[in-house]
């Protein structure tokens, strides 16, 4: 399938996934996926950004949550930008002062070097990574910073999760990397990795079962257990590979 035609699909899927979530309609539990989850993007974002004043691009914004934090928290400029008419306008509705455009993530209408930072949660496997990496590399100034999650297709209960229990969300073009692959793609296109951690051995997996199955909501109230179990076992050697997600922090130069 041609790019042209994947970002059409793809976009088609969120666009329906906006109306849900203007509905009150979600694929996880929002406030325990905040707790386990974002909480700990939003910490590796700060610790990165904090004190670093200057325009942030939002690359593949969704609804828009971290163009609002980071605008919010860190009190920096941001645009937000995604290829879902649907998701910007959803996003638009929540988030003030901050630039939303509709646009394909491929080839950006800014100039060369616009951008002090770029934050980019979970949207590098819906695109073709050379192209992706490689415009982020012209957007981004010297010694900016990429500050990148992406799903890790070593993770087993993801894996097994994405057969046999997708969501609404999960499209059929998507393809997770494994950290290497991505690490050596960033690499060509000009980056130097500063950071490479891993995010959530097993407590993602709840919020997307509290949301499918409302009556072990009960078990919500150990959320904050098993955001413990994650941080854990984000520090054992062998399970911090097969974590659900990675992150890597990379600079320009």
């Amino acid at each position: 399938m041609n790019i042209k035609k994947q970002a059409s699909n793809e976009a088609e899927i969120y666009n329906s996934f906006a109306l849900d979530l203007s509905r009150g309609a979600d694929v996880v539990d929002r406030d325990t996926y905040e707790i386990i989850i974002d909480s700990r993007r939003k910490e590796l974002i700060k610790r990165w950004l904090a004190g670093k004043k200057g325009l942030v691009l939002d690359y593949g914004c969704g609804d828009g949550s971290f163009s609002r934090f980071i605008r919010a928290e860190l009190e920096n400029d941001v645009i937000g930008v995604d290829l879902s008419a649907g998701m910007v306008r959803y996003a638009s509705r929540k988030g003030e002062d901050i630039g939303y455009l509709v646009v394909d993530c491929h080839s950006l209408p800014f100039r060369d070097k616009s951008f002090d930072a770029i934050v980019a949660v979970g949207i590098f496997h819906h695109l073709d990574l050379p192209k992706a990496a490689a415009e982020c590399n012209r957007l981004l100034r010297n010694d900016g910073f990429l500050v990148v999650f992406e799903p890790n297709s070593l993770c087993p209960l993801s894996f097994i999760g994405r057969k046999l229990f997708k969501t609404k969300i999960h499209t059929p073009n998507e393809r997770p990397y494994t950290y290497w692959s991505f690490l050596s793609e960033i690499k060509e296109n000009g980056f130097t990795k500063v950071e490479l951690r891993f995010l959530s051995f097993l407590g993602f997996i709840f919020p997307f079962i509290w949301a499918k199955f409302p009556s072990v909501c009960f078990l919500k109230n150990y959320a904050r257990f098993f955001k413990m179990i994650d941080q854990l076992s984000e520090k054992i050697l062998f399970t911090k590979y097969l974590c659900w997600a990675f992150v890597v922090v990379g600079i320009k130069k």
